[in-house]
């Protein structure tokens, strides 16, 4: 993907962001107020039953029994409206009928002991939540006769539910709009990056060019020279050295595009890796020593073989730096299980502490002296986001060494 095209996607997530922060207030809003609306209907339809009973006492006829007027309007008014459990209970507490409740209407002798006992744990949950009513003869009676147990609503449920729901949306609100800001400001790193690598790639792409274009010209007027053989040689390892670095530049100039994988053997391209360190460090340490132990000889893996040798170098280059001041062996191994092959680098460096595992991947983070600690930040990217993979610090003990272990799906 090209830093242009990241700079539209940018662009673009920053005013999806704006949208998302205007439309979801008002759509949080909307949402609280359909939910009031419905808890509110649906009080109004329970406190209905009070000026109905009223306005139909009114407009009853004078011969009509109260009694009987009262009992028939309960039981096919009120009783079908009823949403939550009602338990009807004796003086004694003992249950003897029951609406809304899963359990049969027998007699509650002949019930399960099972179903007695839930009945039973409900009236006393009632009771706990003082959810009765005493039924008296009068208020002046002290005697009670029966009690009404009776459980919440739908709309009291609703209710108590209100402000937890509220809450949620505003939950919900504050993390997409965090996980939003948290792409963008992903995004502008990646712009960042891949503008610094396109860049530094076309300021290679010259002088590059044209320190090739002076060797060219040089190699046939060193034919006649004194010591032209000694020159050529020169020559040739000035050519080798340029061809490394327009490698490097091609490198660079990778980052944020559309890779094109090609079946490789990981074994062949750990092994050119270490070739190259071991033909420079004889200058670089001449007390350190790498040993490569390998499972996948015959083995091939889709990968962009330029992007894993450089994270194969800034690997070895983490190791060897971490070794300069005592030497040891950096001991490489791979190997393949089920369908991923893997790669473990172990020093016998400096070591870190476990609270720097994943740290040490971030920019800018080193546990060296000097350095940008961008080496092991570009490791990850190769690894994870253009290769599917996974790289970690597989184990670590301070002076004593580290162990990174790299993960590459086959497929």
């Amino acid at each position: 993907m090209k830093s242009g095209k990241l700079q539209k996607k940018a662009s673009k997530r920053n005013l999806i962001l704006k949208i998302y922060f205007i439309a979801g207030s008002v759509l949080l809003l909307v949402l609280f107020i359909i939910f009031t609306n419905v808890v509110i209907n649906n009080v109004k339809k329970d406190v209905q039953i009070v000026p109905d009973l009223y306005s139909k006492f009114v407009g009853m006829p004078a011969d009509v029994n109260l009694e009987q007027f009262l009992f028939q309007y309960f039981m096919e008014e009120i009783l079908p409206g009823i949403d939550y459990p009602i338990i009807l209970t004796d003086s004694l507490k003992s249950p003897f009928s029951w609406e809304n409740i899963d359990i049969p209407k027998d007699d509650f002798n002949q019930l399960e002991t099972r179903q007695q006992n839930i009945l039973i744990n409900m009236v006393k949950k009632m009771e706990s939540k003082h959810s009765m009513i005493p039924l008296k003869i009068s208020d002046d009676d002290d005697k009670i006769y029966s009690y009404v147990f009776y459980g919440d609503s739908q709309t009291m449920i609703q209710l108590k539910m209100m402000p937890y729901v509220g809450m949620g949306f505003i939950f919900l609100y504050i993390f997409l709009g965090m996980y939003g800001v948290y792409t963008i400001k992903k995004t502008e790193r990646d712009i960042l990056w891949v503008g610094l690598a396109k860049e530094t790639a076309h300021q290679f792409g010259t002088p590059l060019s044209s320190l090739g274009g002076w060797i060219d010209v040089l190699y046939p007027k060193m034919v006649n020279c004194k010591n032209g053989k000694k020159l050529q040689d020169m020559l040739n390892f000035m050519h080798s050295d340029v061809e490394r670095l327009s490698k490097i530049a091609s490198r660079f100039g990778k980052v944020g595009s559309v890779l094109k994988f090609q079946s490789c053997s990981l074994h062949n391209i750990i092994e050119e890796t270490i070739e190259y360190f071991e033909q420079r460090l004889p200058v670089i340490s001449n007390k350190i020593e790498i040993k490569f132990e390998s499972e996948i000889k015959d083995k091939k893996i889709n990968l962009d073989p330029d992007l894993i040798k450089w994270t194969l170098e800034n690997m070895f280059k983490n190791c060897i730096d971490s070794m300069k001041k005592k030497g040891g062996i950096i001991g490489v191994k791979a190997f393949s299980h089920k369908n991923k092959m893997y790669i473990h680098i172990a020093d016998e460096g400096n070591g870190m502490p476990k609270k720097m595992f994943k740290k040490i991947f971030r920019p800018g983070v080193t546990n060296k002296e000097r350095g940008w600690g961008l080496g092991l930040s570009l490791a990850r990217r190769i690894v994870e986001e253009y290769h599917n993979g996974k790289i970690r610090v597989l184990e670590s003990d301070v002076e004593v060494g580290t162990t990174f272990e790299i993960v590459l799906p086959k497929v």
